[in-house]
């Protein structure tokens, strides 16, 4: 066989790593993008019960929803926390309040 069979089976091999190279770092990639997403989901998902945390505990010491939302955009981004986590006049409407001790 000649020296430019062996020099086109050698490109051939090549292209082929290149080529199974390529495939991998895609497969990659969207697997880190749906971990991304995921561990987005779960801090957007603690992010809110957070939230819901705070509402309860300032209604179960008296506050009104309108003193609560008053507290609650002091915080730094506190603007659009009620909206993306929950209205306050929502998350309180049906928890009665805790008696004080």
């Amino acid at each position: 066989m000649s020296e430019t069979f062996w020099a086109a089976v050698a490109a051939l091999t090549g292209l082929a790593g290149n080529i199974t190279a390529v495939v991998v770092a895609v497969v990659s990639l969207r697997k880190a993008d749906q971990a991304l997403a995921q561990a987005y989901a779960v801090d957007g998902a603690s992010s809110a019960i957070a939230w819901r945390d705070q509402v309860i505990a300032l209604h179960d010491r008296g506050l009104t929803p309108d003193q609560i939302r008053e507290i609650m955009l002091l915080e730094d981004g506190g603007e659009g926390y009620e909206r993306s986590n929950g209205r306050i006049d929502d998350i309180v409407s049906a928890i009665p309040r805790r008696p004080a001790s």
